[in-house]
């Protein structure tokens, strides 16, 4: 199969060669710029990308036993289902996993008393890109802040401090801009889509979109113009999972983001992400994460958010 295609040129146009490119759709979930003051979790992996990036000295995150400072002159990029954990006290009270105290900076907000008693800025931006491209080896990269890339962080905070629920075009189009700065620059090794087979390719972003409709091997077969058995068994080996665990898989993944960054009911969620009801879907919820739905969004909804 070939990837070019000719087609009679269009008025103005000098080529007759049809260009194709990898689609990708890039959205936003959250961002935001917080004081924090604790910032202590023991472990925090998710399925979307994060960027970091700190205006004060003094937090860190941890992964494979090696430390990364968040600091003013650099920023932080972590693919999904990254495990890492953080620190700013480096202190969590008894057995919690977790403890977190910060807020939203405003114009108002005293950026020097937040300094002197220990406390950062931090500025945080979580996104996905949709498969293949979610699938990032695990890790941390660590950029350097360029003037180019500060331009674009001071006017997010700038647009942050004044507007934390609209972001106008312009603002818009600085975070996209600054994902994509970022992204250009992760090794192209590090980039593992699970397969180069197109069939796949094509089944996995039927998926990704369709994760509320039936899903099973004989749709996803015929997605891919294949027979079942035989699809069944390209699928498995391609990803290393079959096809239903990696359906069951990416449904709660995406529960989990709409838990995380949205205020629909778990009745709602469950409906979105193709379960019959709530009672099967809590129950396949706490199966792969090991806690419910409901106290998942207690812990980790918008009002205790973890960055």
């Amino acid at each position: 199969m070939t990837d070019t295609f000719y087609k009679i040129p269009d008025k103005g146009d000098p080529s007759d060669v049809l260009q194709l490119f990898p689609r990708y759709h890039l959205q936003l979930l959250c961002c935001r710029y917080w004081w924090l003051k604790k910032w202590e979790f023991k472990e925090l992996a998710f399925p979307y990308w994060r960027i970091y990036h700190n205006t004060i000295n003094g937090a860190e995150v941890i992964y494979d036993n090696k430390s990364y400072s968040l600091s003013p002159d650099k920023i932080i990029l972590i693919p999904p289902n990254t495990s890492f954990e953080t620190k700013l006290t480096g202190k969590i009270t008894g057995q919690k996993e977790y403890e977190l105290e910060g807020g939203r900076v405003e114009s108002h907000t005293d950026k020097d008393e937040i300094q002197k008693s220990g406390g950062v800025l931090h500025l945080f931006i979580h996104f996905n890109l949709g498969m293949p491209y979610d699938n990032v080896s695990p890790g941390i990269f660590v950029f350097d802040l360029t003037k180019h890339l500060e331009k674009k962080i001071s006017s997010i905070i700038k647009h942050l401090s004044v507007d934390y629920s609209r972001f106008n075009f312009y603002s818009a189009l600085s975070i996209q801009s600054l994902i994509g700065d970022l992204l250009a620059d992760v090794p192209e090794s590090r980039w593992d889509l699970m397969s180069n087979d197109f069939r796949i390719l094509e089944v996995l972003g039927f998926i990704e979109k369709n994760l509320n409709k039936n899903l099973n091997n004989d749709v996803l077969a015929q997605k891919a113009n294949m027979a079942t058995n035989s699809f069944t068994r390209l699928f498995t080996r391609e990803t290393g999972v079959s096809p239903q665990k990696y359906v069951k898989r990416k449904r709660i993944d995406y529960a989990c983001v709409l838990l995380h960054h949205s205020n629909r009911s778990i009745e709602q969620v469950a409906l979105k992400t193709g379960f019959a009801d709530r009672f099967h879907f809590s129950r396949i919820f706490k199966e792969i994460t090991n806690v419910s739905p409901a106290r998942y969004r207690k812990e980790f909804g918008l009002t205790h958010s973890r960055h």
